[in-house]
């Protein structure tokens, strides 16, 4: 009986241990994931700052006006290609298995919620 139950508890000890790795592991990839995000609402700010000066410049909005659409649309998929990289980097770490992963899930959608916001901004640009 007590052969037993040493047993179970290595084997909990074990679990335990694995458990904590895969956590750390989830955690670094969400930090690095958050640290991208914050370097793709930069770079899209400095897009935004940018299709504002190029505006300003340009005058009257009837001048070269499809050298700025042109301009704005290489933005905007180079927006939409980072946005799909960081979501399939989240996606592909994001595994619900304790309360952990349910605060996971919340900042997930925050970042959700701020991709949404950059691409209406993009859009309110165009």
């Amino acid at each position: 009986q007590r052969e037993k139950l040493i047993h179970e508890l290595e084997e909990e000890r074990h679990l335990r241990l694995e458990s904590e790795k895969r956590l750390r592991e989830v955690t670094l990839e969400s930090e690095r994931s958050r640290a991208q995000m914050r370097g793709l609402q930069e770079q899209f700010s400095r897009m935004e700052e940018t299709v504002r000066n190029l505006l300003q410049s340009q005058g009257s909005p009837g001048q070269n006006g499809e050298g700025t659409v042109n301009i704005m649309k290489v933005y905007q998929e180079k927006l939409s290609e980072d946005t799909r990289k960081c979501k399939g980097g989240m996606e592909k770490n994001h595994m619900p298995a304790d309360e952990d992963s349910r605060s996971e899930s919340s900042s997930t959608e925050e970042e959700k919620e701020k991709t949404k916001l950059l691409l209406e901004r993009l859009k309110a640009l165009e």
